[in-house]
């Protein structure tokens, strides 16, 4: 009877327990609501033709405005010794432990023998072993082909003739473009698994499975694999068809690119919470994704050759209409080597004559210059005795920043000493998905305590703006007689949360991300730079795909209410010290160029609108000016205006999201036909029923991997209105939350009238492309 009745107190307790933390969290979502997710008024008159007009023709002193591109912030195309090359290098298989000590005696010089002993021993700690039996479909092997003919080339603002001639060089004919873009599909040999290195004639003449055994052990990084929870057994018995293809699509259309699902799995770990030495292993009947994105190019030294060949991405940039342009310079050329001798003799300094030409190139264009000096590239001698978490890195930089202000301060009209430190910082330090550091379990554990490795990176970090500052203000006071304007670019996502039981994820994540850094460093900011993609939906451990939302390929939401929102935050929170702000990035990663259009459009009219309430904004830079390396997701997501044909000599053809920022950036105009088009033109493929690459695997819950995808899956555009100012937000999508939710429905209240929108519904706002382009006509375009 005791036993009974201690049993009912404790099921009470348990109940009580569990109905004051349902209720704790419905206080918190309740606030968390009030404060970011309920409707605003935008000040925008969607009714006139120009829906928003930037002061373009006045300085940024004067209350002014201006439009900018950017292109790729590190430059190693001369195979530099740099840490992102580093990690995107071949390296030989990991072994089993047991061979381990054996095979650190044997000589290393006969690499057939080498060859020979990693196919019998090509165990890793997860593995995926082929079966011969399984059929899989040649395309899988030869590529996918994506869609991106145009149809809809007349959804963007059509280019001048004058436009179409100037694009020379590098930059094919204007004719040749609408040739290619009429006639030819996206070249695909960026997304196949062949087109690694490996020579499909010279695979056919040593016979199939020798020489793609061979190919395989050569050409992929087999650690960089592990980080996508993917590895591949390679053995005699194993069937070619096997290697980088999966099942099909019959049963998941979503994973319908990735491995065989037989042997055991990674458990599935959220985007950007991928922790190296923590795996976890489940038998499930899942697919896992393919090769890490590392190797969705054969050529990962060539980037956007921006050092050896600047003048096709100014010209690009100048033909665009802007007015400034940011670029990058790379600590790591600047100093090869660690400067345990003093910094003369850590200098290249030819490298730095070199960006001082590159950077006087884009003044000769008429752009303003806006200069990082880090984004994400630390140098491999500094990563060697820890990077940011040691404080003799601080002093180190410094040097580096003296120098650079020493001698490119006469060019440059902006700094950013650091882009996204919290970004580098967390994947670096945290998770070890980035090169520069590699934590162990217990490091990745303790890295958000005070004095973990994250925090002790960003407050050195913080340390190492805010003595830069004073470098770069008195260098270019003492020999120029000018101020300088010193800033960050940081990075914020608007999140928020999928159920109820995410709320305290959300509220954490923002409070560790969103202000922390700013606020160390707030008084010696001459401007915020902004980086904005898009919004994140938090579910449990990690980052929910929302089916109804539509994505960019690399797995941002794209959601512009959330841009005017943070702006305005930010501006509440610093207006005390009057900073004016610079969205320093912004941009969509879409091969199709049917999101991008849109996305610009909607985008500059939240910002619009956030000037509007006040907030000072002095200019926007678009990402990219050309598809670019993005880091560990490799050539995979195409951020650019311009397209890059990576087997073309890297040959350049612009997107007709180009000519679209070109005029808009010409004018400083966004008018209401301009956003018709563009909108309509989206409508019209998703309800056609098309589909577009995406660059992230999805589990069976919706939770994104971190690691990109060698070849994307196919995802439908969604027919929803996001446009600014009608998003309309989804509710809290947990079991508890629909119920109640249900609950009320049946309760027979008095209904709340919905939300009037100052615009018409999606059916009758958008406008055909015939309509749009006879009222384009009518309106006259600036010289």
């Amino acid at each position: 009877m005791v036993a009974v009745l201690l049993l009912l107190n404790v099921s009470k307790l348990i109940g009580v327990a569990g109905l004051l933390g349902v209720a704790a969290n419905v206080f918190s979502y309740r606030r968390y609501h009030r404060k970011n997710l309920d409707p605003f008024e935008s000040l925008l008159d969607e009714d006139q033709e120009i829906l928003a007009e930037f002061p373009i023709d006045r300085d940024v002193d004067d209350g002014g405005f201006f439009f900018a591109l950017a292109t790729a912030p590190a430059h190693v195309e001369d195979e530099l010794d740099d840490a992102w090359l580093r990690f995107a290098k071949e390296t030989p298989p990991k072994q089993k432990e047991d061979d381990a000590i054996d095979r650190s005696k044997e000589s290393d010089t006969d690499a057939k023998q080498e060859s020979e002993k990693a196919e019998e021993s090509f165990v890793q700690p997860m593995t995926v072993e082929g079966n011969k039996d399984d059929v899989v479909s040649e395309q899988a092997l030869k590529g996918i082909s994506v869609d991106t003919t145009r149809e809809s080339v007349s959804g963007a603002v059509e280019p001048s003739e004058k436009m179409q001639d100037d694009i020379s060089g590098n930059v094919g004919s204007t004719e040749e473009n609408k040739e290619t873009e009429s006639t030819s599909p996206t070249s695909v040999g960026e997304w196949e698994l062949v087109n690694q290195g490996i020579d499909p004639e010279k695979t056919a003449q040593q016979g199939p499975q020798e020489s793609l055994e061979q190919e395989i052990l050569a050409h992929i990084n087999t650690e960089k694999m592990l980080e996508c929870g993917t590895s591949i057994k390679v053995n005699k018995d194993t069937d070619q068809s096997q290697l980088g293809r999966g099942k099909g699509s019959a049963e998941d259309p979503l994973l319908q690119f990735n491995l065989p699902k037989k042997g055991r799995r990674l458990a599935k770990v959220a985007m950007d919470a991928i922790i190296q030495g923590y795996e976890k292993f489940m038998e499930d009947d899942e697919a896992k994704p393919n090769v890490a994105a590392w190797h969705n190019v054969s050529r990962p030294e060539q980037r956007l050759r921006f050092w050896s060949d600047p003048d096709t991405e100014i010209e690009l940039a100048q033909k665009a209409n802007v007015q400034l342009y940011r670029m990058g310079i790379d600590w790591t050329r600047i100093m090869p080597i660690e400067p345990l001798e003093g910094v003369e003799s850590s200098v290249d300094w030819a490298a730095v004559d070199r960006y001082k030409e590159i950077i006087q190139k884009v003044r000769s264009a008429g752009m303003q210059v806006m200069l990082t000096l880090f984004h994400h590239s630390l140098p491999p001698w500094a990563a060697s005795y820890g990077g940011w978490k040691e404080d003799k890195t601080v002093d180190y930089f410094l040097h580096y920043v003296r120098l650079a202000a020493e001698k490119l301060s006469s060019l440059v009209d902006f700094w950013i000493t650091f882009n996204e430190p919290h970004v580098f910082s967390m994947l670096t330090y945290c998770a070890g998905a980035w090169p520069g550091a590699q934590p162990d379990l217990l490091e990745t554990v303790t890295s958000v305590l005070p004095r973990g490795a994250f925090n002790k990176a960003m407050d050195l970090m913080a340390k190492a703006h805010l003595k830069a500052y004073e470098i770069l203000h008195d260098v270019c006071c003492e020999r120029h007689q000018k101020k300088a304007k010193v800033g960050v670019s940081h990075h914020v996502s608007f999140m928020r949360p999928y159920g109820l039981f995410d709320i305290t994820a959300v509220v954490l994540s923002d409070q560790m991300t969103r202000y922390p850094y700013i606020d160390s460093i707030c008084e010696r900011l001459d401007f915020i730079g902004i980086n904005y993609y898009g919004q994140e939906v938090v579910s449990a451990p990690g980052l929910k795909l929302v089916e109804n939302d539509e994505y960019s390929e690399s797995g941002r939401g794209v959601y512009p209410d959330g841009l005017y929102r943070l702006l305005t935050s930010f501006h509440d929170r610093y207006k005390k010290h009057n900073i004016p702000y610079i969205v320093t990035e912004n941009g969509v990663s879409d091969a199709t160029d049917y999101i991008r259009r849109p996305y610009l459009c909607e985008h500059l009219l939240a910002l619009r609108a956030a000037m509007n309430k006040g907030v000072p904004i002095q200019g926007y830079c678009f990402w990219t000016t050309s598809d670019n390396w993005e880091w560990a997701d490799g050539y995979g997501p195409k951020f650019g205006l311009v397209a890059v044909d990576r087997d073309n000599d890297l040959k350049r053809i612009p997107r007709p999201s180009y000519y679209l920022f070109s005029e808009i950036a010409k004018t400083g105009k966004v008018t209401k036909c301009q956003r018709a088009k563009a909108w309509s033109e989206l409508q019209a493929a998703a309800m056609e029923g098309k589909k577009r690459p995406f660059c992230r695997a999805v589990d069976s819950n919706g939770l994104m991997y971190a690691g990109g995808l060698d070849i994307p899956i196919e995802r439908p555009f969604i027919q929803r209105d996001w446009r600014f100012g009608h998003y309309q937000m989804d509710g809290l999508q947990d079991p508890v939350s629909r119920l109640l939710r249900f609950m009320l429905n049946l309760i027979p209240l008095r209904r709340r009238k919905p939300t009037v929108h100052n615009d018409r519904s999606i059916e009758s706002q958008t406008e055909t492309i015939e309509e749009a382009d006879t009222k384009m006509e009518r309106i006259p375009v600036a010289a």
